[in-house]
């Protein structure tokens, strides 16, 4: 079985099945085309949901731990990265920070080792 297809200028074009996916030329305009998979070979949407299963839990959701806050259980304030200032030129960084945006400084410690 071949899968036919157009390409981005209109040309009809048909190749064999084994081309699925792949990117050539039109043998016409030159114009680079990606062959399309081969009919029927996709799954519906309906078919991956089968496969994927269920989106409920299938048990009791437990409570986050206490302090907990996520952004999305409801809490007031939202989470705030940990800072450190760099010690070339003093501006605050993320602590995860190796090199400083800012003044692109190298900073490591002996725990980053």
């Amino acid at each position: 079985m071949a899968i036919e297809f157009k390409c981005p200028n209109g040309h009809k074009l048909k190749v064999k099945d084994a081309s699925a996916g792949k990117t050539g030329r039109c043998p016409v305009c030159s114009a680079l085309v990606r062959v399309p998979s081969a009919p029927g070979s996709e799954l519906s949407e309906d078919a991956i949901l089968g496969i994927l299963g269920s989106s409920k839990p299938t048990g009791p959701v437990e409570p986050p731990p206490e302090g907990f806050a996520d952004g999305f259980s409801g809490a007031t304030e939202p989470m705030t990265p940990r800072r450190k200032l760099c010690p070339q030129c003093h501006r605050e960084i993320e602590l995860e920070t190796h090199i400083c945006p800012h003044c692109q400084t190298y900073i490591a410690g002996l725990k980053d080792f």
